[in-house]
């Protein structure tokens, strides 16, 4: 876990320091929608302040999700027209730009191809499962991938280079959900739950992929073990296969969108995500912003940051590929209602949860080297 010394009130919304002043011009290709993908972008182009995004009009392939256009500026906004963006849309993009940032992978290799030509540095923050290089060596290669979490770290600098590839998550406003503790409630408040009983677990089951990631199947199968007295909200961004039903009585579903991310994790005491295979998790880092404390599997990129005692230990079930083979990891239902009849109980400390990602992913200033 990294240390943090902040304490003062912070902002994402201002240029980092390595742009102001300088001849730098930041390109982003952005999605302005309610999933993971949108959120991401939304908040490293509010902090990054790039000069022209290329936005991906996503309605047409996620119409279960919220769009808001207007979250870009249209003076500096170019709207791609398909998905993928055609090549004449990438030049017209990266004209005049010294740097361009992308989430996941560049969607056109034609833009890694075309800013090598006009010495453009290209950043892109992948997930391992989309990095379409490590199988493809025919493909250029973006000048800096940036990790977002833990997972394939390692892996990723020995197939592309110790200077090529660097850990740095997308950064988290402390204020847009929780105030920092140094200004406001002390540790006596965090280290108590919201509700003396019932404890209310929330679950995320986000927009479903592959392999039931985030593993609402295993929560549900582990709910007949658990005989605690709590409440369990599950938050889905559509309507769930009937596999997914639930007669306990102790469940809720709570199906739809959200105006504001924070208000997700409102009014709860600890988010349950018994994910099965790693990658960037915002709902993670967002609930221990929210000093909500997590439980999870004992998988990377889970056990290289959160207590020992947060996890369940999980098995191997089997693997797919995406653009890269993934293992995939299920958790014991008996095991994790134990441990969910053990957070009934005894929660573990709030303060703890928000310290975590406090010190983890307040971490505005860290952009400010990629662009040097």
């Amino acid at each position: 876990m990294k240390s943090s010394t902040k304490t003062s009130s912070i902002s994402l919304r201002g240029k980092p320091a390595s742009l102001r002043g300088k001849p730098a011009r930041l390109g982003m290709i952005c999605f302005a929608n309610s999933g993971g993908l949108g959120i991401q972008t939304r908040r490293l182009a509010e902090l990054l302040k790039p000069d022209k995004i290329l936005l991906i009009d996503s309605r047409g392939f996620s119409p279960n999700k919220q769009h808001h256009l207007e979250w870009y500026p249209p003076e500096k906004t170019q709207v791609a027209a398909s998905f993928p963006p055609r090549n004449y849309e990438i030049l017209q993009f990266i004209k005049g730009l010294t740097h361009v940032f992308t989430c996941e992978n560049p969607y056109n290799f034609y833009l890694v191809l075309a800013c090598q030509r006009l010495g453009i540095k290209v950043i892109c923050q992948t997930n391992y499962e989309f990095c379409e290089n490590l199988d493809s060596p025919h493909l250029p290669v973006p000048d800096l991938f940036l990790m977002p979490s833990h997972w394939m770290v390692d892996e990723m600098k020995a197939r592309f280079g110790q200077d090529r590839v660097r850990y740095l998550p997308p950064p988290i406003d402390p204020e847009e959900f929780c105030l920092p503790l140094e200004r406001n409630v002390g540790r006596e408040y965090y280290s108590q739950p919201i509700h003396k009983a019932p404890v209310r677990f929330l679950h995320i089951v986000g927009t479903l992929a592959w392999q039931d990631r985030n593993g609402t199947l295993d929560l549900l199968a582990s709910l007949p073990f658990a005989q605690g007295d709590f409440e369990l909200v599950i938050k889905s961004q559509h309507e769930l296969p009937p596999e997914y039903a639930c007669s306990d009585p102790r469940v809720t579903f709570e199906i739809g969108n959200v105006e504001k991310n924070s208000d997700l994790y409102y009014d709860f005491d600890a988010l349950i995500l018994p994910r099965r295979y790693g990658g960037l998790s915002l709902s993670t880092n967002e609930a221990l912003m929210s000093a909500l404390p997590v439980l999870m599997p004992d998988i990377s990129p889970n056990n290289k940051w959160l207590p020992k005692e947060w996890l369940v230990p999980a098995t191997k079930k089997g693997e797919f590929r995406a653009r890269a083979m993934i293992e995939y990891f299920q958790v014991d239902p008996q095991v994790l209602a134990k441990k969910i009849d053990e957070w009934t109980d005894d929660l573990p400390s709030k303060y703890e949860a928000y310290h975590i990602g406090f010190s983890n992913f307040f971490i505005e200033s860290d952009y400010e080297e990629i662009f040097i």
